[in-house]
């Protein structure tokens, strides 16, 4: 048993304390009175020992379980009181719970797709974005850039290449026999730009950094699409991803010498798929960014090089000679 212990069991046998007790109480315990004064002061603290009324200087005993309750009553009434407080709070803020996710969805729609229309505002947007990206560009383009655009554009991607930025470019294969698209493939991929080029790309797209998508705005007026919803912009790259390892790699040295063989076997291959699909003249040349003057000229060619007399049967050579590189299935479409 500990001293306080003893002290408070001889309180209690004896019914009450006061100051002339202190001798008889250190006796007790065999303490000096200074020492036996502190143990009551830890009594006191306790709430074990009180005040009798009307009698100064007297201290009576209480129980534990009374001391208990006079240090619990005021916290629970504490706890009470808080409790009281968050339930208000509660019913303030849970009805606002719906506003919140209203407008977050609101919100997010917002940030995560913003139609550009103006122009202008476009090349700021795609400017800002380039000046903030760190890590890589991938892009797709179809058709050949005008040399206005060409001027435009190779600055922008020379600033990205020093920076240490990895810059990946699809084009369409005319842009080999392109003399402004050959000069800029040149100087790009002398700065360490991978380009590749394939058959057909549906839409410009430029991705920054995996988080930030630019597309063309469809509906309304000419612009853009910025797309920062994580799941849609990883589907368009994934989108290029297939396209980029489908295509034919671009070197820096791309003089028309250099790109015979892709124009003469990938073109017209995809020209010789398109015509066994039944796709017309307008349509193959948009597909394939030529003009149509370009495009008929490689009908020809093609209808020349497979002694075809009709595109029928320029259809059944090429799925014969395998051209149309779809085995079977290629085959039937030629003979619907």
């Amino acid at each position: 048993m500990s001293e306080l212990a003893r002290a408070y069991g001889w309180i209690v046998q004896n019914g009450e304390y006061c100051p002339p007790d202190l001798a008889t109480l250190a006796g007790h315990l065999v303490r000096t009175p200074d020492t036996t004064a502190e143990l009551v002061r830890g009594l006191l603290e306790l709430r074990l020992l009180h005040p009798a009324p009307g009698r100064p200087g007297v201290l009576l005993p209480s129980s534990p379980q009374t001391a208990m309750a006079e240090f619990a009553h005021p916290i629970e009434a504490e706890i009470k009181e808080r409790h009281q407080r968050l339930e208000q709070r509660k019913s303030r803020l849970l009805p606002l719970s719906s506003v919140y996710f209203e407008g977050r969805k609101a919100r997010n729609v917002r940030e995560s797709f913003d139609v550009v229309t103006d122009v202008d505002r476009v090349r700021a947007v795609l400017a800002q974005a380039a000046r903030a990206c760190a890590v890589e560009v991938f892009s797709a383009h179809p058709g050949v850039f005008s040399e206005q655009a060409v001027e435009s554009s190779l600055p922008q991607d020379l600033e990205l290449l020093r920076r240490g930025v990895r810059m990946r470019t699809l084009y369409q294969h005319p842009v080999r026999t392109n003399r402004p698209m050959r000069e800029l493939i040149g100087t790009l991929t002398a700065e360490g730009c991978e380009v590749r080029t394939c058959e057909e790309i549906h839409d410009r797209t430029v991705i920054f950094d995996r988080e930030t998508a630019f597309i063309p705005n469809r509906f309304g007026d000419p612009g853009a699409v910025v797309i920062r919803e994580p799941s849609v912009v990883d589907l368009l790259y994934r989108g290029l991803e297939q396209l980029w390892a489908a295509a034919t790699a671009c070197p820096e040295d791309a003089r028309p010498a250099r790109t015979t063989d892709v124009l003469d076997e990938e073109i017209k291959r995809a020209i010789v798929r398109m015509l066994a699909d039944g796709a017309r003249d307008e349509t193959i040349a948009r597909r394939l960014g030529v003009s149509l003057r370009t495009c008929r000229r490689h009908i020809a060619e093609v209808m020349e090089r497979l002694d075809a007399s009709s595109r029928f049967q320029a259809g059944v050579r090429a799925a014969d000679v395998g051209w149309l590189g779809r085995g079977d299935a290629g085959q039937q479409r030629v003979g619907v």
